[in-house]
């Protein structure tokens, strides 16, 4: 045979099996490619959960936990604010602020209040800042400013933390004082960085695993704070987690360093036409400006992959009591995000707890948290594909900026005007179907669709395959041994399950598991396929059980597993019907038959 001969066969070898690869790694992804974003850096599991955050001391932080747990909220995480400096004088500052001690008054002995939630699958972080005050805080600030540890000192003389009991920013002293010193601390110094962590190590081991931080989002800062979650949070395998302000997203590297929430928003519908009065330092975003950070293409905070916000607003104006209504219009939008937090100021009487607004927000607080841990293995499949494949959680519609689709088969569209009780839609192309009442619509077209206080607009795409879990009051109180698939015939479509230890860092390196789940209509029929999982993780078991929860008005469906026919059991009020399919091998393959008997 001639070396022409040799070069053709062999570059139709390479071919060939660049084609197959090509086709395997088609199948695995349910996609055609994978376009990686290594600058991402996913959080734990548990920050997909719920996450709380009030000014509270020991004793209050213990007991608002058993409430929140009284009430049947999950709760995944709570970190107590700047008062954790400073409890009793309601963070006034300058003193504690910062002194590398908090307040051992009010928090007489922080590791029986951080192993009480660990005790409860929860985890602790508190508040800091980039900064020392001179004044009540002498040593410390002498220790840093000796050392050169400093970038600059200044005369500090606005009111946060500085001789002022309210939560106010960029407020002048009105007390005609000097002022203090302040020390802004130098992050961009390896030193000082290292002599900053040691001095804070103290807190961690103790039993505090994450930071809340205030007043800055600088890279350098932000990289030091979650290193020390990272490298000192006694309830982490090597993933760190803090919250910092939304801005400093012109670098990249600010993926590295999740999560972000969008600073302090007011509570209120929007500021186009306030219906509360707030003082002149409170940023200009209401609820529907808020939620425009996360929609609109245009902001460059819509792009942070793992975003957040205080959930009802952190300021709450001049009023007694923030709005029922705009409470649970909120919380139901916060409910789909890609973090979901609890936060308000301290001058909240509510707390932005549901229970303290009414029982009906209490009712339906309830139902919807319920809802997202359930969806974790959804949503934290797409926490994964945000690194895996560069894709964002939320979709954006550039032309409808008050919706969005969470992961490709929800879309969401959040009620964001008093007293609304229907919404417009726009229901990009395909076959959707309205999740509380399962009517079916037809894609490209725009509705005006019913949305009672109970209720946020959600669409499900037909061919959707949506997993779900059981429900547990945490992420790491639950698990994924069954797996609940709501299936939504009528297109063909698939779902790629995504799962890791959700600690350690692993899936850097090709530590997951990748389920990929298939469904192919054929008329009224389809046939659901359960591939064999593709890779590992540490802790993974070899088993699972799956149900098939299939959205259909036949009752009369014939699902075959094996040539067996299989229990169904359809709710005539749900329009639901329920297979529950044998513990299988997350190895092996599963292949379901679904025949539609007598349409």
């Amino acid at each position: 045979m001639s070396i022409q001969k040799y070069i053709y066969l062999f570059l139709l070898l390479m071919i060939s099996n660049f084609s197959i690869w090509s086709q395997s790694v088609k199948n695995i992804a349910g996609g055609d490619r994978l376009v990686a974003d290594t600058n991402i850096v996913l959080p734990p599991s548990w920050a997909f959960g719920v996450l709380y955050g009030a000014y509270t001391n020991q004793q209050e932080t213990i007991s608002r936990i058993e409430e929140i747990l009284n009430h049947d909220y999950p709760i995944d995480a709570y970190w107590i604010d700047s008062w954790f400096w400073s409890y009793a004088e309601k963070g006034r500052g300058p003193k504690k602020y910062i002194d590398f001690i908090a307040d051992t008054i009010s928090f007489p002995e922080r590791s029986l209040m951080w192993n009480f939630m660990k005790d409860h699958k929860i985890k602790g972080g508190f508040w800091v800042w980039d900064c020392i005050l001179e004044t009540g805080n002498e040593k410390a600030f002498n220790d840093f400013e000796s050392r050169g540890y400093f970038s600059n000192v200044y005369t500090e003389t606005n009111t946060w933390h500085n001789n002022s009991i309210s939560t106010a920013m960029f407020e002048e002293d009105k007390t005609k004082k000097n002022g203090t010193l302040c020390g802004n601390i130098d992050f961009d110094n390896q030193q000082a960085v290292s002599y900053f962590k040691g001095q804070m190590k103290h807190f961690f081991d103790e039993g505090a695993d994450f930071i809340k931080l205030d007043r800055t989002a600088g890279i350098s800062t932000c990289k030091a704070m979650f290193e020390m979650s990272q490298e000192y949070g006694k309830e982490t395998g090597g993933r760190g987690f803090m919250l910092s302000h939304s801005f400093e997203t012109d670098n990249e590297a600010y993926k590295r360093y999740p999560a972000k929430w969008t600073d302090d928003t007011r509570s209120d519908w929007t500021v186009e036409m306030p219906l509360v009065e707030f003082n002149s330092w409170v940023p200009k975003v209401a609820f529907k400006e808020n939620i425009a950070m996360f929609t609109d293409t245009g902001k460059q905070c819509s792009k942070i992959p793992f975003l957040a916000n205080d959930l009802g607003g952190f300021d709450m104006g001049k009023t007694p009591k923030p709005d029922e209504e705009l409470y649970i219009r909120w919380l139901q939008f916060s409910t789909f995000n890609p973090i979901m937090q609890v936060f308000s100021q301290p001058e909240n009487p509510t707390a932005n707890l549901a229970w303290m607004y009414s029982a009906r927000a209490d009712s339906i607080f309830r139902e919807f948290s319920h809802l997202r841990l359930q969806l974790f293995p959804y949503i934290y499949s797409y926490a994964l594909r945000s690194r895996l494949d560069g894709q964002h959680m939320l979709g954006k519609y550039p032309d409808h900026v008050y919706q969005y689709s969470f992961g490709d088969e929800m879309l969401i569209a959040p009620v964001y005007e008093r007293g609304a009780t229907t919404q417009e839609v726009f229901l990009p192309k395909g076959k959707w179907v309205n999740y509380w009442t399962n009517e079916h619509l037809s894609g490209h077209a725009h509705y005006v669709v019913q949305a009672p206080i109970h209720q946020l607009p959600i669409f499900v795409k037909q061919g959707s395959i949506i997993p779900m879990r059981r429900y547990a009051s945490s992420v790491e109180k639950g698990d994924n041994d069954t797996i609940m698939l709501h299936i939504y015939p009528g297109a063909d479509g698939s779902f790629r399950l995504l799962e890791d230890d959700g600690s350690n860092n692993d899936y850097l390196k090709g530590g997951y598991a990748s389920t990929l789940i298939e469904m192919t209509k054929y008329s009224s029929d389809f046939l659901l396929k359960i591939y064999p999982a593709v890779g590992s993780y540490m802790g993974m078991k070899l088993n699972r059980t799956w149900e098939l929860l299939i959205h259909s008005d036949n009752p009369n469906l014939k699902i075959e597993l094996d040539h067996q026919t299989l229990k169904y059991h359809f709710d005539e009020k749900s329009k639901i019907g329920l297979v529950k399919i044998p513990g299988r091998a997350l190895k092996s393959m599963t292949t379901i038959k679904v025949v539609g008997k007598n349409n």
